[in-house]
């Protein structure tokens, strides 16, 4: 959940919400369906009340929650990949038109706008944790993947990024340009460029995407409190999990970590997706 300040982003938010966007086939392979079978999808319901108190208070629920979060990541029930779908805001800077939020809609036109005199192009990244490609494999056709040193980026001058292969007559390995993601400017630099068939599951429009016209972020190591840090602290605990036994069970431990960790009042804005990724697919 982002609240915003910038003044074109509210109505650019609920188009995104709204258009069934442009995708590669909806339809599992054989070797799909049978890895994904027990992929399940993790997602957080935080209210606007609890949202507001999550983020006013002394930093208690940003340290709960960055234990919980630790628990899932270490767990030894499932294996936890967390993942985010938020476009970055690309200042001064031409974009290829297939990576803009919304291409080919109605709504094409509200992903450009100025703010304090720069001129604003949304689009498409998403952001994934260090072992987001066991599930959804990469390839890397120029430049280089991410390397652990790599999420331990929230104090740094540039967020290393990987461009889908849209973005690879426009720019080149190594360039930088700026950007605001979570409302803060930072700088991005290119690391590499992905192939047109890695393809991975968008959750927000509910079918396999390819690479090819996202930004892809890691997401950062949060350590330090601040406000860009909890709103990324509170989509990483958003993903997908790979449990050993049954989804059940997985849940059960989920509990078990919001019991631990003090947060029994949010166990019913966790919510593990009752289907694997292969029945809300097929």
């Amino acid at each position: 959940m982002i609240k915003t300040k910038h003044p074109a982003v509210f109505i650019l938010l609920l188009s995104v919400m709204t258009v069934f966007m442009y995708g590669c086939d909806n339809a599992l392979s054989d070797e799909q369906s049978n890895e994904y079978g027990n992929v399940y999808e993790v997602s957080e319901f935080v209210p606007e009340e609890q949202f507001d108190a999550y983020n006013s208070d002394d930093g208690t629920l940003f340290r709960r929650l960055l234990d919980y979060r630790s628990r899932l990541n270490d767990s030894s029930e499932f294996e936890f990949y967390a993942y985010a779908n938020n476009f970055i805001e690309a200042i001064d800077i031409d974009i290829p038109e297939i990576c803009i939020v919304n291409y080919g809609t109605e709504f094409e036109a509200d992903s450009k706008y100025p703010v304090n005199g720069d001129n604003i192009t949304a689009t498409e990244a998403i952001q994934v944790s260090e072992n987001f490609f066991d599930l959804f494999p990469v390839s890397i056709t120029e430049g280089r993947c991410f390397q652990p040193t790599d999420f331990d980026c929230q104090n740094s001058e540039t967020i290393p990024v990987i461009m889908g292969k849209a973005y690879q007559e426009s720019f080149n390995p190594g360039d930088t340009f700026e950007g605001y993601y979570i409302l803060e400017r930072r700088t991005f630099e290119v690391i590499g460029f992905t192939d047109e068939e890695s393809v991975f599951y968008l959750r927000s429009q509910n079918h396999m995407e390819s690479y090819d016209h996202f930004i892809i972020m890691p997401f950062e190591n949060i350590g330090e409190d601040s406000a860009s840090a909890r709103s990324i602290l509170l989509q990483q605990i958003c993903g997908f999990i790979v449990p050993n036994g049954d989804r059940d069970s997985a849940l059960q431990t989920i509990q078990g970590y919001l019991n631990e960790t003090g947060l029994e009042d949010w166990s019913e804005m966790i919510v593990v997706n009752k289907m694997s990724l292969r029945d809300i697919m097929n």
